[in-house]
């Protein structure tokens, strides 16, 4: 088995009942940037619009039973894939570039081409766009290319190798920028799509659609990762993951692949996400604590079995903390793995020193260690 990396609408007061008497004072409700053909009253500070206008411009059907006065709406899945992916495809992007060195890209050797490309989602109205660092670190002569066919040159603005995410800057306004949907709010079994430009650069844009089938998903990367079945390939590397509501989930960035082996996806979850963005706006890059620790994780652990087991210390440069101590929380969070003990340093670091729960020949013990 091999793992690659993979070069609200808000509806105040809506109502289908007979409006209350006002006028509309010419208010507009745009939904997923569409405006609707229908005339919208401002009411004590609400917005009231037809039931109907907004439920069908959102692909759903709607029904009165009058016996009832009941309104029934139903969403059909396909009709919100569809929205989603048109409402979302501009603010997805194509990476062009040229390797800067034939011989230090196998892509290129295999393929025998001397450029590469990849995806990205604008994150920022001011050209601001995110992408996977791996992506964009050996390319140069970047260009950007939008849907409709717009390109424009950009520059790496931030990188960061670990937690494979980059930002790239073009010299344009007015873009649209993706939303970003809440941390930690996807769930195994919801519906997900990954939008992007795989194999080549005429297939930009295309979608897939599949489930999330993990979350906080430990594949002995630095951080835990969202799993779903989508189907990305080379080029969708970068591209956005959404659901239903043209949120980003995730950004695509590797898969396992192999014989026998289907619909294993991962991506970077929001909440790395927007750590890594606010350590670029802060700092200019992610600062990582060094505690001058060294440990081991369980051999369950390591091969994906459910454990309370935390980290075996095998080296300290601290006093506080010695060979065979075993390290259970970090800042307060359990921790069973290497990635557990980065996602802990990653919430709750504040750049000056981390709690260590840990316990000695059985015993329980507290330390605050400061970092480097």
């Amino acid at each position: 088995m091999k793992i690659k990396r993979f070069l609200p609408v808000c509806m105040a007061a809506l109502c289908m009942m007979s409006i209350p008497a006002g006028a509309s004072d010419g208010a507009k409700v745009y939904v997923n940037g569409q405006m609707l053909d229908s005339e919208a009253y401002i009411i004590n500070d609400r917005v009231y619009v037809p039931l109907r206008a907004v439920s069908e411009s959102m692909g759903a059907e709607v029904a009165w039973d009058n016996t009832s006065r009941s309104a029934f709406v139903e969403q059909k899945e396909e009709s919100a894939v569809i929205n989603t992916v048109a409402s979302t495809s501009e603010s997805v992007v194509a990476i062009v570039g040229t390797y800067k060195s034939a011989a230090i890209s196998k892509d290129a050797q295999n393929y025998n081409e001397l450029y590469a490309h990849g995806t990205g989602v604008v994150i920022k109205s001011n050209g601001t766009i995110l992408t996977n660092a791996h992506v964009v670190k050996d390319i140069s002569q970047i260009t950007v290319i939008f849907s409709n066919g717009d390109s424009y040159s950009g520059s790496v603005q931030y990188i960061d190798e670990t937690s494979d995410l980059a930002v790239v800057k073009i010299n344009k306004l007015g873009l649209k920028p993706i939303t970003f949907a809440p941390e930690h709010s996807l769930v195994v079994g919801q519906t997900v799509i990954a939008i992007g430009t795989p194999l080549y650069v005429n297939h930009m844009n295309s979608a897939s659609k599949g489930i999330v089938s993990g979350v906080g998903v430990n594949i002995g990367e630095h951080y835990l990762f969202t799993q779903s079945d989508v189907a990305i390939n080379g080029g969708n590397s970068g591209g956005p993951l959404v659901n239903l509501k043209g949120e980003l989930v995730g950004i695509n960035s590797m898969k396992y692949s192999g014989v026998g082996v289907e619909g294993m996806s991962f991506s970077i979850p929001v909440d790395t996400i927007n750590y890594v963005l606010s350590s670029f706006e802060k700092y200019g890059r992610v600062l990582r604590p060094d505690t001058g620790i060294s440990f081991t994780e369980s051999w369950e652990s390591k091969i994906g079995v459910p454990t309370k087991k935390g980290l075996s210390v095998t080296m300290s440069k601290n006093a506080s903390i010695m060979p065979g101590d075993v390290i259970t929380h970090v800042n307060g969070y359990e921790v069973h793995s290497v990635a557990d003990y980065n996602e802990a340093i990653k919430k709750s670091f504040n750049g000056e020193s981390v709690t260590l729960n840990y316990t000695r020949a059985g015993v329980a013990n507290v330390a605050e260690i400061k970092t480097n």
